[in-house]
């Protein structure tokens, strides 16, 4: 997710050692995978999206949400796209995956399944059918699967949207796409940083330098001119979201097309969307309890 990147400057940027920390970076682009290595103590704190969050909790993992970061507007940076080869014109014909035998791919048990969910409710559909979505696990997989048109509608956030919009997959040229929908109206859920109690406990100052840190980078990327942060972070964000991909790899003009975000400062968790993704998780059956905002999210790193 996007609010991946300022942690991921900078540790790139070196700003976590001014601060007094060592910190190593693991990009896991798969939910679950990412959720076990938490659990396992593999992991001291992870950027997550809030349905995560509140499964760990519920599955008895004891972590805290440290903060939340909220970004803007959503609209145009979470989209359901569908290759045009498919010849499925509106969200409507995807809605009937048993006429056409296919599906909407999404993030099971995530912010998007979630708020996709929430879309298609708010065109009056039943978002208990069982045939409803493909469900993965694993983002980058996701994205790949849908770029080689293996995948007939997908459920994609930035920065995947403008790769596969225009990187040359067919014959040279990037994929035409249909953008069934851009989630206009649909309010985004943010990011969250979280770790876990025993860490935020035992080490709350590294936790403080972590923040502190994190907000430098934040200030960084908000006050540089765009080809200076393409040239001196573009690596890292790469490696971020493309594992294995380097800047040399990228054809020629995608990272002109690329909008960097602008990032807030680090803030509270909303306590009402807390409190919708607790009730969507249990509604769906992915969770049987309901944490508490206060029992699991703090202030304490945020001025």
């Amino acid at each position: 997710m996007m609010s991946s990147l300022p942690i991921a400057l900078a540790h790139a940027w070196g700003l976590f050692e001014e601060h007094g920390l060592a910190v190593e970076l693991v990009g896991l682009s798969d939910n679950e995978e990412r959720s076990a290595a938490l659990i396992t103590g593999d992991l001291d704190g992870m950027v997550s999206d809030v349905t995560a969050a509140i499964l760990l909790s519920s599955a008895g993992s004891d972590i805290v949400i440290t903060s939340a970061d909220y970004g803007g507007d959503q609209t145009g940076s979470l989209a359901i796209l569908s290759p045009r080869s498919f010849q499925i014109e509106s969200l409507q014909a995807m809605y009937e995956p048993r006429k056409r035998g296919l599906q909407v791919a999404t993030l099971y048990r995530s912010d998007l399944e979630y708020q996709t969910d929430q879309l298609f409710e708010s065109l009056g559909h039943d978002t208990d059918r069982p045939d409803l979505y493909a469900e993965w696990t694993d983002l980058l997989q996701l994205a790949v699967w849908f770029g080689g048109q293996m995948v007939p509608a997908a459920v994609l956030p930035e920065p995947y949207i403008t790769y596969i919009s225009h990187y040359p997959l067919v014959d040279g040229a990037p994929l035409n796409l249909v953008h069934l929908s851009d989630f206009e109206g649909i309010p985004p859920l943010p990011g969250v940083v979280l770790f876990r109690r025993s860490v935020v406990d035992a080490q709350p100052d590294a936790v403080a330098r972590f923040y502190d840190a994190y907000r430098e980078a934040i200030d960084l990327i908000n006050t540089t001119s765009r080809e200076e942060l393409i040239e001196k972070g573009i690596q890292a964000a790469i490696s971020l979201f493309f594992p294995g991909v380097t800047t040399s790899s990228v054809p020629t003009g995608i990272l002109d097309s690329f909008v960097i975000p602008h990032f807030s400062l680090p803030q509270e968790l909303d306590r009402n969307q807390f409190a919708s993704v607790v009730d969507w998780v249990n509604r769906k059956g992915y969770a049987f309890s309901r944490p508490s905002y206060d029992a699991i999210a703090t202030r304490q790193f945020l001025p």
